[in-house]
C-alpha cells in the first residue's frame, strides 16, 4: 500500500510540474505496443493484486476517480465477442486464477478476440461491482483500453502432471471445498456423457478411463478443438488445466472438474448404439413404476412401446417431451421426459408410433403428491409416423350438449381405452372439491351421478360458466350439478378425469345456450409468489398451465437452470435460459411484471421475444402466434419475473 501512496504522490508532483511548463496539459497518451491507435488515458501503474486492494477500498457500486493501468495476464475469457468487447479475467501470474475482470474490454485494432496467456495492460477506472443476491464483489475496469504485450496462445501446457480419471478424482477430493488445485493436470480417459449443447465454441462432458465407466469426472465447458464442432460420447481424449472441487452449496454434493480444459482427441467415436431394454407395454411400464420407491429410477433398462398421445412444449437441445399409450387415444399414461430426437426428426407428432428406451423413474410432485411415471431422456425409434384420430364434438347424441354423457358412460368409454382429444358434455353432481384456484382462475373437483364419492370422474383445473376464471373459493360447492365440456383421459393410466375443460351448466344456469369457447378471450394471469412453490425449486424442462397456456421452462444454452426464489418471490431466469409459453388458441397479448433492478428486467440487449414485438419499457408482447419464447442472451445477472398476463386474439 505504501510504495501504492508513493507512486500517486510522484504522479501527482509530476502532474504539478507538466502543469507550470504547459498551457494545456496534454490528458491523453498514444500507446505504442496496442496495434491499433486507441488512445488511453494517463494512468497510475498497478498490479493485479494492487487494483484488487485499491477496488476494495471503495464504496460498494462506487468507480474510483483516478484512472488506473493494470499490467497482468489474461487467465480466462468469458463469453463471446458483441460489439468489438470481450470480457477476460487476468493475473499477475499466467495461472493466477480469477482475481481482475476486465468486463467488456476494448478489442485492439486489428484483434478479433482475446486469448488465454496473453500479457496485457488494461487502462481505466476502478469499479466495485457487488451482486445484489450474493453480496460477492467483483473488482473490474468497465470498458477498459487494452494493450497487448505478448499474444497468448491455446497450446496445452507441456508441464502438466499426467493422471488417470481416477487419481484425478482422488486429487480432487483431497483440496478444499470449491478449491482449485496450483498443479496442472493431463487426464487421459473417455467420453461417457454429453451434456448440452455447444455454446460459445464449449461443451461439457463427462469421462471415465473405460468407454461404460460413466460419470467419473467432469470436464465442464471444455474448449472445442480446432475443426471439432461437438464432443462425442465414446471418444479418447486428453484434457488439461486445474483441478477444482465444486460443491453444490444446497445439496452438499461434490462434482471433481476441470473448468474450460483444453482438449486432445486421442481417438475419434460415435454414440453406442440405442441400447435394448426388456420390451413391456405402457401399461406394463406404469405399474412396474409405481412399484418403485418415490423418487426412485429403474436399475433395469425397459423398451416401451405405444403411440404418442400429447406432445408438450417446444424442442430444446434436440429433447422434447411427449405422453404416450398402448393405443392412439389412451390418453396421458407415460410420459417420455426430454426424450431424444431421433436422427432427422425436428419434433414429435402425435399419433406416431414409438419405441422408447431407458430407466422408469417414479416422480412425485413436491407440492402435490402427484405421480408421474417417465422415462427421461429416452432414446426413441419412430415406429409408424401419424397423426392423431381428432373427431369432431357431437351435435346430437350421446356427449352432445342436449344429451351429456353420465359420469358411469364417461368411466366406461375410459376404461375401455375408446375415447379421442375431442371435447364432450358430462353431467354430474360434484361429490369432492380438492381445490379451487383464485391465482389460476381454475379448480379441480370430483364429480358422481348420485353426489357420492364411489364411481366418481375427477375434473382437473377446469374452468368457470363460458371458459370464466373462478374468483371465490365459493364459486363452486359439494352438491352443485353441473354439466362439464371437455377432454376425457386416463392420466398416468390410472386416474380418469377431465381435462382442458369449462361448465356449460351450473345448477341450471348455463353461459347462454350455444357450445362454449373452450378457449377464453379475456386471457389469464399467472402470479408466482401464490402458487406455493418451494424456495430455490427448480423448473427445468417443467411445463406450468395457466388456463389455457403452458410455460415451460429450460437452461437453453445456460449452465444455471431457472429456478423459484422466495428472495424476489420470482421465477429466475439466467443467461441461456428459455420461457416457452405455448397455446392451441392465437395468443394477442402477454404482460410481464418483473421485479425492480437493473439485473433483473430485460433489455434489448439482453433479451429476445421471438415472434412477434416485444416493447421494452413496458414489458409488454404483442403478435399472433400460438408459440413465443423469452430467451435470455446476458452473461451476467437474470430476469425475475414476477407474473404474467396472457390475452388470446377473439
Amino acid at each position: 500500500m505504501k510504495r501504492i501512496i508513493k507512486t500517486l504522490a510522484l504522479a501527482l508532483t509530476g502532474a504539478f510540474i507538466l502543469a507550470a511548463c504547459e498551457d494545456v496539459p496534454a490528458p491523453y497518451i498514444t500507446p505504442t505496443n496496442n496495434g491499433g491507435g486507441s488512445v488511453v488515458p494517463e494512468a497510475t501503474e498497478v498490479t493485479c493484486a494492487q487494483a484488487v486492494e485499491l477496488t476494495a477500498a471503495l464504496a460498494d457500486g462506487a468507480t474510483s476517480a483516478e484512472t488506473y493501468a493494470i499490467t497482468g495476464y489474461i487467465t480466462e475469457v468469458v463469453g463471446e465477442v458483441s460489439r468489438n468487447q470481450q470480457t477476460f479475467w487476468l493475473a499477475d501470474t499466467k495461472d493466477g486464477g480469477r482475481v481482475f475482470e476486465a468486463f467488456w474490454a476494448d478489442l485492439p485494432e486489428g484483434v478479433t478476440q482475446f486469448k488465454a496467456g496473453s500479457k496485457v495492460k488494461i487502462t481505466g477506472q476502478l469499479t466495485k461491482y457487488v451482486n445484489s443476491n450474493t453480496g460477492k464483489m467483483t473488482p473490474e475496469i468497465k470498458n477498459a483500453k487494452v494493450e497487448i504485450l505478448e499474444g497468448g496462445g491455446d497450446d496445452v501446457p507441456s508441464d502438466a502432471i499426467e493422471v488417470t480419471c481416477a487419481q484425478a478424482v482422488e486429487l480432487t477430493n483431497a483440496l478444499a471445498d470449491g478449491a482449485t488445485s496450483a498443479e496442472t493436470y493431463a487426464i487421459t480417459g473417455y467420453i461417457t456423457e454429453v451434456v448440452g449443447e455447444v455454446s460459445r465454441n464449449q461443451q461439457t462432458f463427462w469421462m471415465a478411463d473405460t468407454k461404460d465407466g460413466g460419470r467419473i469426472f467432469e470436464a465442464y465447458w471444455a474448449d472445442l478443438p480446432e475443426g471439432v464442432t461437438e464432443f462425442k460420447a465414446g471418444s479418447k481424449v486428453k484434457i488439461t488445466g486445474q483441478l477444482m472441487k465444486y460443491v453444490n452449496s444446497k445439496t452438499g454434493q461434490v462434482t471433481p472438474e476441470i473448468k474450460n480444459a483444453k482438449v486432445v482427441i486421442l481417438e475419434d467415436a460415435t454414440p453406442e448404439p440405442t441400447p435394448s431394454g426388456t420390451e413391456v407395454t405402457c401399461a406394463q411400464a406404469v405399474e412396474l413404476t409405481n412399484a418403485l420407491a418415490d423418487g426412485a429410477t429403474s436399475t433395469e433398462t425397459y423398451s416401451v412401446t405405444g403411440f404418442i398421445t400429447e406432445v408438450v412444449g417446444s424442442v430444446s437441445r434436440n429433447q422434447q417431451t411427449f405422453w404416450m399409450a398402448d393405443t392412439k387415444n389412451g390418453g396421458r399414461v407415460f410420459e417420455a421426459y426430454w426424450a431424444n430426437l431421433p436422427e432427422g426428426v425436428t419434433e414429435f407428432k402425435a399419433g406416431s408410433k414409438v419405441k422408447i428406451t431407458g430407466q422408469l423413474m417414479k416422480y412425485v410432485n413436491a407440492n402435490t403428491g402427484q405421480v408421474t411415471p417417465e422415462i427421461k431422456n429416452a432414446d426413441v425409434v419412430i415406429l409408424e409416423e401419424g397423426t392423431p384420430d381428432t373427431p369432431d364434438t357431437p351435435d346430437t347424441g350421446a356427449g352432445s350438449k342436449e344429451t351429456p354423457y353420465t359420469v358411469a358412460q364417461a368411466l366406461d368409454i375410459i376404461n375401455a381405452g375408446t375415447y379421442t382429444s375431442a371435447k364432450v358434455y358430462i353431467k354430474g353432481t360434484i361429490s369432492q372439491i380438492s381445490e379451487i384456484s383464485t391465482s389460476y382462475g381454475n379448480a379441480t373437483y370430483y364429480i358422481s351421478d348420485d353426489g357420492s364419492t364411489t364411481k366418481q370422474l375427477q375434473v382437473f383445473r377446469g374452468n368457470g360458466l363460458g371458459g370464466a376464471e373462478f374468483t371465490s373459493e365459493d364459486d363452486l360447492l359439494v352438491g352443485d350439478d353441473v354439466v362439464v365440456y371437455g377432454e376425457l383421459t386416463l392420466y398416468g393410466g390410472q386416474t380418469p378425469e377431465v381435462t382442458h375443460s369449462q361448465l356449460y351448466m351450473l345448477n341450471g344456469e348455463t353461459s347462454g345456450g350455444d357450445t362454449p369457447d373452450p378457449q377464453p378471450s379475456t386471457g389469464n394471469t399467472i402470479t408466482f409468489s401464490e402458487n406455493g412453490y418451494e424456495n430455490a425449486q427448480d423448473f427445468d424442462g417443467k411445463s406450468i398451465t395457466v388456463g389455457d397456456a403452458t410455460l415451460t421452462f429450460s437452461v437453453g444454452s445456460g449452465s444455471t437452470t431457472p429456478k423459484y426464489y422466495n428472495t424476489g418471490t420470482a421465477m429466475r431466469l439466467y443467461g441461456g435460459n428459455t420461457l416457452t409459453i405455448s397455446s392451441s388458441k392465437a395468443i394477442a397479448k402477454v404482460e410481464f411484471t418483473y421485479n425492480s433492478g437493473a439485473d433483473y428486467t430485460p433489455t434489448a440487449e439482453t433479451a429476445t421475444v421471438t415472434p412477434g414485438t416485444y416493447d421494452f419499457s413496458s414489458h409488454t408482447w404483442t403478435g399472433s402466434a400460438t408459440s413465443i419464447v423469452l430467451s435470455n442472451k446476458a452473461n451476467r445477472g437474470h430476469f425475475r419475473i414476477a407474473s404474467i398476463t396472457i390475452t388470446y386474439a377473439n
